[in-house]
């Protein structure tokens, strides 16, 4: 095992292999990991009919939690998480694409929310956890209702829509500035089947489709609760986050030599 910081309690020692999503939710099979940085500049309808980059036997995922709190966060709240995602993976595969659906489903919301949370974690930089110690605290305490940072932390979430889309995307801390408008975007995504997933740190929704599910926190550690959920399938193409247009859609923009969104890659 690799020895480096620990994405959540900051520790250096031995990192295990943390899946994002856990292997369970259907990522226990090999991968094609490809880097963002590589691909601005390079012809994007290409690099989408014939990927390039290197395969990943164990799933999407990487060396990032030291075994504490994989073990911990995992068996506190992946089996919840897997629970969702198995209940909703029927879904991406038959909702049209662009359209939505409104489902009441049972869950333990905090866990699920907790899940998600410690994801993200492993996806972004150590750095993200060391800047917001009320997160750690809360994941690390399962019990825990009370955090800081979710004043103006939010998720947000969408179908993937399998049928749709020739990609998955994991993408750090992002930063976005539309025209027009003077608040920026500033999240990060992790899109694979079933779920579109977006940690915005502004407080702001980059995608108006996208469902926000912040309110997950509001309930207790391990209580099953239903939840009324309107989610949109939203197919990944581009390595663009949070941008879901079908194949079809990016060649008639490519085509007509449209500008593509003002979309910064990852923070480093």
């Amino acid at each position: 095992m690799p020895n480096g910081l620990c994405h959540l309690c900051g520790s250096f020692g031995p990192l295990t292999f943390e899946h994002v999503p856990p292997s369970a939710a259907f990522n226990d099979h090999r991968v094609l990991e490809t880097d963002i940085h590589k691909l601005i500049g390079s012809d994007l309808l290409a690099d989408l009919k014939k990927p390039t980059g290197k395969y990943n036997q164990r799933g999407s995922g990487k060396f990032t939690l030291c075994r504490r709190c994989n073990n911990d966060t995992g068996g506190w709240y992946g089996g919840a998480y897997v629970e969702f995602v198995h209940g909703i993976f029927p879904l991406c595969q038959t909702v049209q694409p662009h359209q939505f659906v409104e489902l009441r489903c049972a869950i333990k919301p905090l866990n699920v929310f907790k899940q998600m949370l410690v994801m993200f974690c492993s996806a972004s930089p150590p750095s993200f956890a060391q800047k917001h110690p009320s997160l750690v605290r809360y994941l690390l305490n399962r019990e825990s209702v009370d955090c800081d940072d979710l004043r103006h932390l939010h998720l947000f979430m969408s179908l993937y829509d399998v049928k749709n889309s020739k990609a998955t995307r994991q993408a750090g801390i992002t930063g976005r500035i539309e025209l027009g408008n003077p608040k920026a975007h500033i999240y990060s995504e992790i899109s694979f089947p079933p779920f579109n997933l977006v940690m915005s740190l502004s407080g702001t929704n980059p995608e108006d489709r996208l469902f926000d599910i912040s309110w997950f926190a509001q309930f207790p550690f391990n209580e099953r609760r239903e939840v009324k959920l309107r989610l949109h399938n939203l197919a990944v193409n581009s390595y663009f986050p949070s941008d879901y247009r079908t194949f079809d859609e990016l060649e008639a923009t490519l085509a007509g030599n449209k500008r593509m969104d003002q979309i910064t890659p990852p923070i480093p």
